[in-house]
């Protein structure tokens, strides 16, 4: 039996125009998410411009070209260490500990929702 709140009975009524503005909403919503656990982890090394517009950019910057394949977590980690001062070895750490994070906090929204 399929309710009202069924999340993919909702979208499948929505309009072109709706799903161009929810899509812009969850990718800020997910910018956001990334940027506070990115910020997380520079906080545990102490590194510097560790700001929110500072830390905003590094994960804009690391979503877009996180993408390209082989490469892109290398070119994170080249970014988050030239960014923010760290060591290189620091930038993988920091990486991977926005990563779990985010990992986490999207499971915790999966299973609130579903």
């Amino acid at each position: 039996m399929i309710s009202n709140l069924d999340p993919w009975v909702i979208i499948s009524n929505l309009g072109p125009i709706q799903i161009i503005i929810l899509i812009i909403i969850l990718i800020l919503i997910s910018l956001l998410i990334n940027t506070v656990c990115l910020k997380i982890g520079l906080a545990i090394f102490d590194s510097k411009n560790e700001e929110f517009g500072s830390v905003f950019v590094t994960a804009l910057v690391c979503a877009l070209i996180g993408w390209i394949p082989c490469i892109g977590c290398i070119l994170c980690w080249v970014i988050i260490n030239s960014r923010h001062d760290t060591g290189f070895v620091q930038a993988i750490v920091v990486w991977l500990i926005a990563a779990i994070i985010s990992a986490l906090i999207a499971w915790v929204i999966y299973f609130l929702i579903f």
